[in-house]
């Protein structure tokens, strides 16, 4: 018996190793997977992501059903998923088409809006699905998660006017060579989020009109540099030769910053604006207005080269300060700073603290 079990184990070793070295499955993409291998794959990958997006919470801050998110999940599908997957009345890239596994054209019915956020968030090994491009980002792919859990309801003008802000804005060079310089270099690889007022698409992104431009351009530059991690605003800033860069911030410098920010449903407004005038001794934590309160209109901050963050929506205002709190951290000059007086925040205290900061402003 012994024999014949060694036996055994040394033939499927030797047959494991002719396999392996004289490779008799073919792995050309022009050649179709013998009968069953590709549903078995399939069904495979359908379940891994189903047990790992089971342990997935969607964060309290979110709101899968906020249009200004889904607005954000379709203007990057637009420029970072479109190629390979196609889009509301728009037909996928013909390359890709010999792709194996060919990517799918998607409906909302495909997975449910955890799983999709899984598949963002991490890729699939062996198909050309990438991971998430700001690795430590975990708060971004819901946005495509929003966006791909109302994909049916789309039809091509409808979708280019949530991605573009107008129907028939894939047409345009801005979107076709991914927002590059041109003569205006943020027609729509900036405004699509931003909006050509810089002031954010009601919620889509954060509202840039009448930021400092050293601020502007320190914050492109560190994307550009990979210093700063986000899924959508690295590979649109990578690109960008530094005056390119510079073009841009001045531009939105120019900008007239009268906004008002939208709070999130929860968050005490006065105990946020007591922690941000005089901060927290006991529980060492700072006073945020030092830094970022004390310009001439009482609402800009006392240096350059700090963001204005009076009258920001809510839901950047947590997103960033669970950013300097949990990582990851810019590499930016001043991070160090934020990051010590975010390290001691709690939850409550950085929803509070958001929903002060989004009540205030000009608008």
């Amino acid at each position: 018996m012994k024999r014949w079990i060694l036996g055994g184990m040394g033939a499927l070793a030797l047959g494991g190793a002719a396999f392996f070295w004289f490779a008799p499955y073919n792995i050309a993409a022009s050649v179709p997977h013998l009968p069953g291998v590709g549903e078995v794959l399939h069904q495979y990958l359908r379940n891994a992501v189903r047990v790992r997006a089971g342990r997935v919470e969607v964060p309290e801050h979110v709101d899968l059903d906020d249009p200004a998110l889904i607005r954000l999940g379709a203007g990057h599908f637009a420029t970072g998923c479109q190629t390979c997957h196609g889009a509301p009345g728009i037909a996928r890239n013909p390359v890709v088409e010999g792709m194996r596994p060919e990517p799918p054209m998607l409906t909302s019915e495909d997975f449910e809006p955890k799983e999709f956020w899984w598949i963002a968030r991490h890729g699939f090994k062996y198909t050309g699905m990438p991971s998430w491009p700001g690795a430590g980002r975990e708060d971004e792919p819901w946005a495509l998660a929003a966006f791909l859990s109302r994909y049916d309801s789309f039809d091509r003008a409808g979708y280019e006017d949530a991605a573009f802000g107008r129907a028939g804005g894939y047409e345009s060079d801005g979107v076709r060579f991914g927002g590059l310089p041109g003569a205006i270099p943020q027609e729509l690889g900036c405004a699509r989020c931003h909006g050509e007022d810089g002031l954010g698409r009601d919620g889509t992104a954060p509202k840039l009109a009448g930021q400092s431009a050293e601020w502007l351009e320190l914050v492109l530059g560190a994307y550009a540099k990979g210093h700063r991690e986000s899924g959508f605003m690295e590979p649109l800033a990578k690109p960008l030769s530094a005056e390119t860069r510079a073009g841009i911030a001045a531009r939105y410098a120019g900008m007239s910053g009268e906004w008002q920010g939208r709070a999130l449903p929860f968050g005490d407004a006065e105990r946020g604006r007591a922690l941000a005038q005089r901060g927290d001794e006991h529980e060492d934590i700072a006073s945020c207005a030092s830094c970022h309160e004390g310009g001439d209109d009482g609402l800009s901050p006392r240096r350059a080269d700090t963001p204005r963050i009076a009258g920001q929506d809510g839901y950047w205002l947590v997103n960033w300060l669970r950013l300097y709190r949990d990582g990851p951290v810019p590499e930016a000059p001043r991070a160090p700073l934020m990051q010590a007086a975010a390290r001691n925040l709690s939850d409550e205290d950085i929803a509070d603290l958001a929903a002060y900061y989004a009540m205030l402003g000009g608008g």
